[in-house]
């Protein structure tokens, strides 16, 4: 039986609250300046959403800081306006959340009271403040006399007169009445309306779905360690196979414990359960709470960094929940332990993909953890920092924190005091080792061009403080059907090159055309496939993903199947949901989207990080057939090399966001 969370609110929490309270008090000030009340139902959206999938505080939280800015926008009434519709939106998010299919009659018959409630506070301000009735009720007879005028003046006969009297008449007189009434059924309406609208909107989504149900804070001190696991099974709702069976693991403190497996194998898993996640059946013993995000607690790095940063600039995403427990040197320090010495100030949306997975690293070392869970971190940063980061991780367990490094790659696993495999969710031997060898691609005359760069610089936050020059001068030729390497370190500015390429960018001086007309003007012609694959893949399911992408307007499964075959994936993923997929996966499935609109540049940002060797082996192989067979233009970038000699003929090396290399691939 799931029990409510309890206490404060946790920073998920919170920062769902920021999002959806800033999002309502923009609303309310854009629909202030609609004539139309049925856009008013926009502002109960947000809240809906809010109390759909988390605690009644959050609501509480958004509606405080959104009413800030009702109250500077439309003063007091504008106040009291977003509070009824608040209601409205909390009402319609809850019902959804606890009653499901009956959620309409729930709406239906909740509203009717707060309806009453509005009409009785409608009628009893009128009532208080009388020379404002006066002034209501004397516009409306005004109205309507220039109204019967009008009439009378197109040949309105004395019946018509008579009766239009008496109902004036009883406007008047009856004035609580119809006041009453319409509040009662403008609020039924609206809830309605509102319900309507949530429901079309969250059968597309899952933002109304409950997030994963983590250990609720405890008031005692953590103590996360030794944690035993006994027999431990985890499926996930809706699924018909056991993502984890008969997991049997002791870790204890000051331990470097590495899990290894191919993708899908069930190791995003397991970390969740050692981090709190209940178990569907079997033990999880552990002396005390698991003390997840708490100091001295457990720490979870997720596979995914773009996750876990909330904080404006790096120094606020480090100092996250922590009440000032990290100074100024102790900050400097941290970040300098994990190789972001000197970025204190940057924003955090300036960082790469490499730069944001050390950040979440270094805030989950600010909280001091017993238990430090590492998914994957090392997907997305280069050689040298991933030795590094392996040091780190190994001192951190050297210092007396239990490690727990997820990982495919069996050279970083070998860097742990002990390794454990996973296969299909149950626990193996450790795997006999296998080669796999690759051609490499021959390189090609360049007698074509068809993508163009010419003296690009691009300048993040141009003209203010916090500007960042992220490219400068680059200027490169890529010919139709070649493959081209960019590598470079993190923060080298490869990730900002893929963006302009791919058309998301414009570049603050010099151009980046394709046959000539300029990328940020093209749509289709050019495929990206993001460094965090997560953020591109925006339907529930597989199939839905790819039906969308390809611009069908139905599921197609057969088809699904079809692609997914091509990047190496099997059918039983067509109808999988994206969130039960693994990193690896996730990037496949982006990448098979992306190839149903048959592109005239494929751009991969980072595409095999994430990857166990099969895949890698398999994508490689993808990526030197389109090359090969369908003249494909492939621009790869990437700090991981090896292997992608067979589908890049040349590599591009970036440093300081400059081009210092331009070079044949020597297999």
């Amino acid at each position: 039986m799931t029990t409510t969370a309890r206490g404060p609110l946790r920073p998920f929490e919170i920062a769902a609250a920021a999002v959806f309270g800033a999002l309502t008090a923009v609303v309310t000030v854009v629909t202030g300046f609609i004539p139309v009340g049925v856009a008013q139902v926009l502002i109960t959206l947000p809240i809906a959403f809010l109390a759909a999938g988390n605690r009644m505080r959050s609501a509480v939280a958004a509606t405080v800081a959104a009413s800030v800015v009702a109250l500077i926008a439309g003063g007091p009434f504008g106040v009291a306006a977003l509070l009824v519709l608040v209601g409205v939106g909390v009402l319609v998010g809850y019902a959804e959340r606890r009653w499901g299919r009956n959620a309409v009659l729930v709406v239906f018959v909740g509203s009717v009271p707060l309806g009453l409630a509005v009409a009785a506070f409608a009628v009893g301000m009128l009532l208080l403040f009388e020379q404002s009735r006066i002034l209501l009720l004397d516009s409306l007879v005004a109205s309507m006399q220039g109204t019967l005028r009008a009439f009378q003046a197109v040949g309105a006969g004395q019946d018509f007169v008579d009766i239009y009297t008496r109902t004036m008449e009883f406007l008047v007189d009856f004035w609580w009445l119809w006041i009453g009434g319409a509040a009662v059924a403008g609020i039924v309406g609206s809830a309605l309306l509102s319900f309507g609208i949530f429901r079309t909107v969250a059968s597309r989504t899952r933002w109304s779905s409950p997030p994963t149900e983590w250990p609720a804070a405890s008031a005692t001190a953590p103590a996360p360690l030794p944690v035993r696991l006994r027999s431990v099974t985890y499926r996930y709702p809706g699924s018909t196979a056991d993502a984890l069976a008969g997991i049997d693991l002791t870790i204890t403190a000051g331990e470097f414990v590495a899990v290894a497996g191919a993708n899908g194998s069930g190791k995003s898993t397991l970390a969740r359960i050692l981090a709190g996640l209940d178990p569907t059946t079997g033990l999880v013993d552990r002396p005390g709470d698991v003390g997840l995000g708490a100091p001295g607690g457990t720490a979870l790095v997720f596979q995914h960094p773009e996750s876990q940063i909330l904080g404006r600039t790096v120094v606020e995403d480090v100092r996250w929940g922590l009440d000032g427990d990290v100074d100024g040197p102790g900050v400097e320090a941290l970040l300098a332990r994990v190789g972001l010495g000197g970025l204190a100030d940057r924003p955090t949306e300036d960082l790469s993909g490499g730069q944001l997975q050390r950040l979440t690293l270094a805030g989950a070392l600010a909280r001091r953890p017993a238990l430090l869970i590492a998914d994957e971190i090392t997907a997305m940063v280069d050689d040298a920092s991933r030795t590094a980061l392996l040091d780190l991780l190994a001192g951190i367990a050297r210092d007396g924190t239990a490690v727990v490094l997820v990982t495919h790659v069996e050279g970083e696993a070998a860097a742990a005091g002990r390794v454990v495999h996973l296969d299909r969710g149950r626990l193996v031997p450790a795997p006999a080792p296998t080669t796999r060898t690759v051609s490499a691609a021959a390189p090609p005359a360049v007698t074509d061009p068809i993508l163009e760069i010419r003296e690009l610089t691009h300048t993040y936050a141009a003209r203010t403080p916090w500007a960042h020059t992220a490219l400068r001068g680059v200027s490169l030729s890529v010919g139709r059907g070649e493959g081209v390497l960019v590598v470079g370190a993190n923060g080298s500015g490869k990730s900002t090159l893929a963006w302009i390429v791919a058309g998301l960018h414009r570049p603050t001086a010099g151009t980046c055309t394709l046959n000539g007309t300029p990328t940020a003007d093209l749509r289709g012609d050019i495929g990206l496939v993001f460094q965090q694959a997560r953020l591109q893949l925006q339907r529930p399911t597989v199939a839905e993903e790819i039906c969308e992408v390809a611009g069908l307007d139905h599921v197609d499964r057969p088809y699904v199947a079809a692609v997914l075959q091509r990047v190496g994936l099997g059918a039983h993923l067509v109808d999988r949901a994206v969130d039960e997929l693994s990193g690896g996966e996730m990037r496949r499935v982006a990448i098979a989207a992306q190839l149903t609109r048959a592109p005239r540049v494929l751009v991969l940002d980072e595409p095999l990080a994430g990857l166990d060797d099969a895949g890698r082996h398999d994508l490689v192989a993808l990526l030197g057939y389109l090359r090969a067979t369908e003249h494909m233009t492939i621009v790869v970038i990437s700090h991981d090399v090896h292997g992608m000699e067979a589908v890049c003929s040349r590599a591009v090396i970036l440093d300081a966001g400059t081009v210092v290399d331009d070079r044949t691939v020597v297999a």
